[in-house]
């Protein structure tokens, strides 16, 4: 299962057609499309049951109806294009043809047991290949302020989340690496864990669906971002079998801080934007140049809007 990477290989393969709905970044525009469609057939069926001989609708009920639609189709077109471009916007735009199989690991929502304390809480868990819960990402309040914590029951690594670099780390020294490289506009990470290098482009300021990331063998692996709650995404991915628990959980926690940060940069316009990831996520650069926003660096993959490897929105 290999990325259609090499040149002697016809590119634009991919799951889907590069402009098949399937590789827009949402479908939202369908409720759109669908209101504006029914706002058609009411103004069809009220002109039909207008009986009166003469010209023009002389029917009040029926003019009422078409004065409605007739304020309310501009609204309706509007938001159906908004919607559109937004999809297209951050669109996969990847030419990855299959995906490596490898073992699946997820991000999921903490339960809310009743261990948690303010000072150290589940901020969510980690099911790697089938094992639910196989390993944990903790918040913990210490005296020296904030952090975050990757337990797989027989280890705890602490992670960080810089500007261009994200680790975890324990006693000796970071364990796994996500570096930075690669001009504003065109970024380019590097994931390296337990002797594999897993590369991801992001292009683009705004959030994307999917992910790629590309090993050095020129494997494509598959994350999908998903949707946000409550700010944050719940990523899951296909990683190589050879990586253990915690590596598979280091990348797709990548993944997700990656998302966070590129959401805050995004509003921080509106919002004073990353004040709520503070800490250790200091002096963050999500690679996006100031006037691209348009194109998305990854929702799925590597040039997927914003995706990863070959993928990028």
């Amino acid at each position: 299962m290999t990325a259609t990477l090499d040149p002697t290989r016809p590119a634009h393969g991919g799951p889907a057609s590069r402009w098949s709905p399937r590789r827009l970044g949402h479908h939202r525009y369908l409720w759109w499309l669908g209101a504006l469609v029914l706002a058609g057939v009411a103004a069809a069926i009220a002109i039909r049951a207008d009986s009166s001989p003469g010209p023009g609708i002389a029917d009040d009920g029926a003019v009422n109806v078409l004065t409605a639609v007739v304020v309310v189709t501009p609204f309706l077109v509007w938001g159906l294009l908004h919607q559109v471009v937004s999809a297209v916007r951050r669109r996969v735009r990847d030419d990855v043809r299959h995906y490596g199989v490898g073992q699946p690991v997820a991000v999921r929502p903490a339960p809310h047991p009743g261990d948690d304390t303010e000072d150290d809480r589940v901020r969510y868990l980690v099911d790697v290949d089938h094992r639910p819960g196989a390993v944990a990402v903790r918040d913990r309040r210490a005296r020296g302020g904030p952090s975050s914590w990757l337990d797989d029951g027989e280890r705890r690594l602490r992670l960080r989340a810089r500007s261009g670099l994200m680790t975890a780390s324990e006693g000796t020294g970071p364990v796994f690496v996500a570096r930075r490289f690669g001009p504003a506009g065109r970024r380019r990470w590097e994931i390296a864990v337990e002797g594999r290098r897993l590369h991801c482009e992001v292009r683009g300021s705004l959030p994307v669906p999917r992910r790629t990331l590309v090993d050095d063998e020129g494997t494509a692996w598959l994350v999908r971002v998903g949707r946000a709650r409550r700010g944050r995404v719940h990523p899951s991915a296909r990683v190589p079998e050879r990586l253990s628990p915690a590596a598979a959980a280091f990348v797709v926690w990548f993944v997700a801080e990656l998302d966070a940060k590129i959401r805050a940069a995004r509003d921080a316009p509106l919002t004073g934007g990353g004040a709520a990831d503070s800490g250790d996520s200091s002096g963050w650069d999500t690679g996006a140049s100031g006037n691209d926003g348009g194109n998305d660096g990854g929702n799925d993959g590597g040039s997927d809007g914003g995706d990863s490897g070959s993928s990028g929105d």
